[in-house]
C-alpha cells in the first residue's frame, strides 16, 4: 500500500477563543476558481462548490496589492526566491480571514484552500508565513519546479515516515537529512520519499525545536527532537493538477515599481467573484435598501450618513444614495488624528456624488494632544478619546444644523468587527449622542460582501442615470487594513510599523509622546516597544506575553507632593450591556499599599489584581449597583446600569480616598469621628477594621484633605 495515499487531517489544537460574531459561510467554485458567498451557488457556471472551514470570526476580505507583496516577500524569504509569486499569482483571488492572535494574524485562502497563516511576529517586528499542509505541499512542488536549493526541509527516512503519518514528532532516528537554514521556531517542510514511485512529497509541517547547527549535535548523540509535528496526514489531500501547474515564465512583478499594475490585475480577478455572486449581492442590497426606506418612513427625521473615509461608511453612503440621491447630509467628525488620505477622500467623495454643499465637517483639531497631558495614552479598555473627539463633534454638528432636533444617522457598523457591534440593535440611540438615532443597514454584511459591492456595483447619477466613478481611499491597497485614528489603541503593532513608513512625521509625534511618558513614569522600554500602553488590563494572551518577558510595570508620579487633580472625560458613554459610565484620571499614580489601607472606608467589595495593577470593585452606592476599575496609574472606569446613579458623589468620595492615601499625616480626625471605633493608629499609620466599618463615609468627608479633594474635581 502506498504510504502517502489520502485519509485525513489532524485537528488543530484549540488556541485563543474567538467570539462568534455571525454566520460564517464561505464556499468555493472549483470550476470558476472563485469564492461563493451564497448558499453554494455560482452565477457563472450555475454549479455548486465546496464549503471552506474558515475560522471565526469569519470576516473574509480580498487581498490587495500590499497583501500580495507582503506574502511574496515572506514566502520567498522562508522558502526560496520566486516561490511566493508562483504560489500566489495575481491571476488568482487571494482571500484573507482575520483570526485570533497577539497581533495581525490571518488565514490565507487560495484555490479554495487555506494554504497557511500570515502572522506578524512582534518579537521579530516582521511578518512570517506559517504554511498549513496544503500550502507546504504546493511550496515543495514549486521549489522542485524552480530547481531551488532545499529550504526549511527535514527529510525523513523509511523508519520515520509511519511515525510522522500518525502525528508523532520528528525525532533523530527517523530523519535522513535536513537543510542548513533552519532556525528555532521555523515552520519546516517534512519531506518523505515514496519507495514505489520514487517521488517525494511534503507530508507534514514541523515546528523546529532548535536550529540546524544544533541538529548536528543531536545526530552525533543519535537522540533528540528536531521538530514538533504541527500538521500531518495519513494520506495527502487530493489536489487537482490544474491548481498546481507552475508557469515559471509567468510575469514577475517588481513590487515597488509595479504596484498599480499589481492592483489592476487583482481587481480583474475579483471582478469574476462579483459575477459569480451577483444574485446573492442583489438580494443583500435589496434587503438593506428596504431597511433604509422603512427606517426613514418610521422615524420621520432629517437624514444623514456618518462618513469616515472607510469602506464600511462608503458602502452605507452609496446605499442611502440609491434611496435618496443627494437629498441628505454627510457628517464627518474629524478627530484631528486622521490620515491625510482620509481627509482627501472625504472631500473627493462629496465631489464624486455632487454633494459638496451637503458635507458637514466638524474638527476636534488638537484636543486629543491636550487631553493626553492629563489622561495619558488611551487604551483598548480606556477610550476616553472616542467620547471627547468623535461623539462630541457629532453633537456639535446636530446642534448647529438642526438646533437640537433629533436626526436619523446611518452608520457603517458591521457585526463581524466586534462583540460590541454584534450585540447592538439595528436602530438605537447612544446615550452619549442622544440627538442621533443610529441605524445600521449593513450590520450583517461581511467584508467580502462589502468590498464586492463598493468595487463593482454601478453607481448611477440620480438624475441623468450616467455612471459615476466613486473614490475609495487608496490606503486600503497599501496595507492599511483599518482606517480611523492613526494612533488608536485598537491598532496592531503591524499597523504602527506601516505608519512609520507611510507617515513618518505622524508616527514620530505619537511615539515621542509615548517615550517621554514612559520615562516620566519609570516604565520599561518594552511598554512602548510591544504596545503595552494599549492596555490598562491585559487580556490573557498579553498577560502571558508580559509574564514571559518578566516585565514589571510600576508607575511613578512625576511629583507626588504636588496637589491632586482629577480629569473626567465629558459626558457618559453607553456600552453593549447598556451600562452608563464615566472615565477619569488622577494626576498622581496610586500609592497602592496606602490606598488599599483607606479603601475599606469606601467599600469592602474590592479585589486587588497585583499583576495587572488593577483594583476591581463591584458594590452598591445608595442601593444602586456599580462597577469600578481603578488602575495603578491613577485612571479609572466607573459603570452603572442606572442613569440615576450618583456618579458625582461617588467620584467625590473616591477622590477623597485617593487624597487620604497620598497626604495623610495621622492627625486622628478620622479616629475621632468614627462612631464604630473601626479606625486606629498603629506604628504611625491609620488602619481600618473591615469588620467594624459600616461605610458611613464620615471619616472620608471629615478628613481635612477632603475639602481639597473636592477642588480636584474638574470636568
Amino acid at each position: 500500500m502506498n504510504k502517502l495515499a489520502p485519509q485525513g487531517l489532524k485537528k488543530k489544537k484549540r488556541g485563543m477563543k474567538v467570539p462568534y460574531l455571525g454566520r460564517i459561510s464561505l464556499f468555493w467554485c472549483d470550476d470558476c476558481n472563485v469564492p461563493l458567498l451564497d448558499d453554494n451557488h455560482c452565477d457563472i457556471c450555475k454549479k455548486k462548490g465546496h464549503k471552506l472551514p474558515v475560522s471565526p470570526p469569519g470576516d473574509i476580505r480580498p487581498a490587495f496589492a500590499d497583501d500580495y507583496i507582503t506574502l511574496w516577500k515572506c514566502v520567498d524569504k522562508q522558502y526560496g526566491e520566486g516561490v511566493g509569486e508562483t504560489l500566489l499569482p495575481t491571476s488568482k483571488i487571494v482571500l484573507i480571514s482575520r483570526i485570533g492572535g497577539l497581533d495581525r494574524t490571518e488565514e490565507v485562502i487560495v484555490d479554495g484552500k487555506i494554504l497557511g497563516i500570515l502572522q506578524f511576529n512582534i518579537l521579530l517586528n516582521d511578518f512570517e508565513f506559517l504554511p498549513k499542509l496544503e500550502g507546504g505541499i504546493l511550496i515543495y512542488k514549486i521549489q522542485e519546479a524552480l530547481t531551488l536549493s532545499p529550504k526549511k526541509h527535514i527529510n525523513l527516512n523509511n523508519d520515520g515516515i509511519p511515525f510522522v503519518l500518525n502525528g508523532k514528532s520528528i525525532l533523530v532516528p527517523g530523519v535522513e537529512s535536513f537543510s542548513e537554514d533552519i532556525n528555532k521556531g521555523d515552520h519546516c517542510l517534512i519531506i518523505a520519499k515514496d519507495n514505489q514511485s520514487g517521488k517525494s512529497q511534503c507530508i507534514a509541517i514541523g515546528l523546529a525545536r532548535d536550529s540546524s547547527s544544533n541538529f548536528h549535535e543531536m545526530f552525533k548523540n543519535k537522540y533528540g527532537e528536531l521538530a514538533k509535528n504541527k500538521t500531518y496526514i495519513k494520506q495527502p489531500p487530493i489536489i487537482e493538477i490544474k491548481h498546481i501547474e507552475i508557469d515559471i515564465n509567468q510575469k514577475k512583478y517588481n513590487s515597488d515599481d509595479d504596484f498599480e499594475q499589481i492592483n489592476k490585475s487583482i481587481l480583474i480577478s475579483l471582478k469574476n467573484a462579483y459575477k459569480a455572486n451577483y444574485q446573492y449581492l442583489q438580494r443583500r442590497i435589496k434587503k438593506s435598501l428596504k431597511f433604509i426606506r422603512k427606517t426613514i418612513a418610521d422615524i420621520k427625521k432629517p437624514v444623514a450618513v456618518a462618513y469616515s473615509g472607510g469602506k464600511d461608511s462608503l458602502g452605507v453612503l452609496l446605499l442611502v444614495w440609491k434611496v435618496l440621491g443627494p437629498n441628505f447630509k454627510i457628517f464627518f467628525a474629524d478627530t484631528g488624528l486622521e490620515l491625510p488620505e482620509v481627509l482627501d477622500n472625504v472631500q473627493q467623495i462629496a465631489k464624486d456624488l455632487k454633494m459638496e454643499s451637503n458635507l458637514i465637517i466638524e474638527s476636534a483639531n488638537d484636543i486629543f494632544w491636550k487631553l493626553i497631558e492629563s489622561f495619558g495614552p488611551p487604551g483598548r479598555d480606556y477610550r476616553f478619546c472616542c467620547h471627547s473627539l468623535k461623539a462630541q463633534n457629532i453633537m456639535k454638528i446636530i446642534n448647529t444644523i438642526y438646533d437640537g432636533e433629533k436626526v436619523l444617522v446611518f452608520l457603517g457598523a458591521r457585526q463581524y468587527e466586534s462583540l460590541n457591534r454584534m450585540r447592538s440593535k439595528l436602530v438605537y440611540v447612544n446615550s452619549f449622542i442622544p440627538l442621533q438615532i443610529a441605524a445600521t443597514p449593513i450590520k450583517s454584511w461581511n467584508a467580502l460582501t462589502l468590498w464586492l459591492y463598493i468595487l463593482f456595483e454601478p453607481v448611477k447619477d440620480f438624475e441623468s442615470e450616467n455612471l459615476l466613478e466613486v473614490s475609495i481611499t487608496p490606503l486600503y491597497y497599501e496595507g492599511h487594513e483599518r482606517l480611523g485614528c492613526y494612533l488608536c489603541p485598537a491598532s496592531n503593532l503591524s499597523n504602527f510599523k506601516l505608519l512609520k513608513t507611510s507617515h513618518p512625521k505622524l508616527y514620530e509625534r505619537w511615539f515621542s509622546f509615548l517615550d517621554t511618558y514612559a520615562q516620566k513614569h519609570n516604565l520599561p522600554k518594552e511598554w512602548v516597544q510591544y504596545g503595552l500602553w494599549r492596555f490598562k488590563q491585559y487580556t490573557p494572551q498579553w498577560k502571558n506575553f508580559a509574564d514571559s518577558l518578566n516585565l514589571s510595570i510600576d508607575y511613578n508620579s512625576p511629583d507626588s507632593s504636588a496637589p491632586l487633580s482629577l480629569n473626567i472625560a465629558k459626558g457618559f458613554s453607553q456600552n453593549i450591556d447598556a451600562d452608563f459610565s464615566i472615565k477619569g484620571k488622577f494626576s498622581h499614580t496610586l500609592k497602592i499599599d496606602d490606598f488599599l489601607r483607606f479603601l475599606p472606608a469606601l467599600t469592602n467589595d474590592f479585589h486587588w489584581d497585583e499583576f495587572n495593577g488593577i483594583i476591581e470593585i463591584n458594590s452598591k452606592f445608595k442601593n444602586i449597583p456599580y462597577a469600578l476599575k481603578i488602575f495603578i496609574d491613577g485612571s479609572f472606569n466607573l459603570n452603572s446600569k442606572e442613569k440615576e446613579f450618583d456618579f458625582y458623589k461617588l467620584t467625590e468620595l473616591l477622590t477623597g480616598t485617593v487624597s487620604r492615601s497620598l497626604y495623610c499625616n495621622s492627625c486622628k480626625t478620622c479616629i475621632n469621628v468614627c462612631t464604630q471605633n473601626a479606625i486606629r493608629l498603629e506604628m504611625g499609620k491609620i488602619l481600618i477594621d473591615n469588620d467594624k466599618c459600616i461605610n458611613c463615609y464620615d471619616c472620608i468627608t471629615h478628613c481635612p484633605f477632603f475639602q481639597l479633594a473636592k477642588k480636584a474635581l474638574k470636568t
